[in-house]
């Protein structure tokens, strides 16, 4: 298998401190030539499941690599730290917590499960194993791992082989098909544009029952006692007149709701792991607007 020597780098650490740094002084110390690319360090804190769905989108779309993710609020207990072969040829390494597995699910599947060793990670890098923060796992072991899989070190220096099955996986957002009309889904994102990105698939939605651009769609919150609001299926955000909400397929595939000129996310008052219920109209339900 080709070596990558290209790491890329994604964590909740935010760039206002030393985290990334450290982090990243630590590869470069063990290989100057490796490249790292900075995915994001905005994961919202301890937020594993929107880390994971981050690496899941943009691993992809990138050559084969180290694929570095951290976003660990199990630090210093129990939880693994591990590393993935995925089937494409591509490492990860992290957290057993969920964080890499539809990354890894993306990219081939985890054909191969390690758990890093501590020690002999140091011993290869030619640190003292003492060197172990209790909380800071990221620089002590993840980016030693990582750097030296991508200068070519092999897996078994540094850790013992486990199973897939003993992965930690992240529950699915929770998605219901009421009927081939209704659905409600979970609100797996709101971007700083106030787009409300939903866990359902357009595919989906067009499986469900066939609409025509145009469609219009009741939403509401199904557990709030608030008023419903109409939405029209479109294109993209320019179909929309200024103020107008819309339903579209967002750029990774998904059903996701916008406001022309505003934060539909604000005008609907939702926010991540909010439901929101999607009933299908062929007729819009204030025609007025239509003409």
């Amino acid at each position: 298998m080709r070596t990558p020597k290209l790491v890329t780098f994604l964590t909740d650490f935010g760039q206002g401190g030393e985290y990334v740094a450290a982090c990243e002084a630590v590869m470069l110390r063990l290989d100057p030539a490796v490249r790292v690319l900075h995915l994001t360090h905005e994961v919202p804190v301890g937020d594993v499941a929107t880390g994971a769905r981050i690496l899941a989108r943009v691993t992809p779309l990138c050559p084969p690599a180290v694929h570095l993710a951290v976003v660990d609020p199990g630090v210093g207990t129990e939880r693994r730290p591990i590393a993935l072969v995925a089937g494409r040829g591509d490492y990860l390494v992290g957290p057993d917590n969920g964080l890499l597995v539809e990354a890894a699910n993306g990219l081939g599947g985890p054909a191969e499960v390690w758990v890093l060793d501590h020690s002999s990670l140091h011993r290869v890098a030619g640190a003292p194993a003492a060197s172990l923060s209790a909380t800071f796992h990221g620089r002590d072991v993840f980016a030693p791992a990582a750097a030296l899989l991508a200068s070519g070190t092999s897996l078994e220096t540094l850790a013992t082989p486990s199973d897939a099955a003993t992965l930690v996986r992240i529950a699915p957002p929770r998605l219901e098909i009421v009927s081939p009309s209704e659905m409600i889904a979970e609100v797996i994102e709101v971007d700083r544009f106030g787009n409300v990105g939903l866990a359902l698939r357009f595919e989906d939605l067009l499986a469900a029952k066939e609409p025509p651009r145009g469609q219009h769609f009741q939403v509401d919150l199904p557990v709030e006692d608030l008023p419903a609001w109409e939405a029209r299926l479109v294109r993209t955000f320019g179909d929309l007149r200024p103020g107008e909400l819309g339903l579209y397929c967002d750029s990774w595939g998904q059903v996701a709701l916008a406001l022309n000129g505003a934060s539909a996310a604000e005008l609907l008052g939702v926010r991540r792991g909010m439901l929101v219920r999607l009933r299908m109209h062929r007729d819009s339900l204030r025609p007025e607007l239509d003409r």
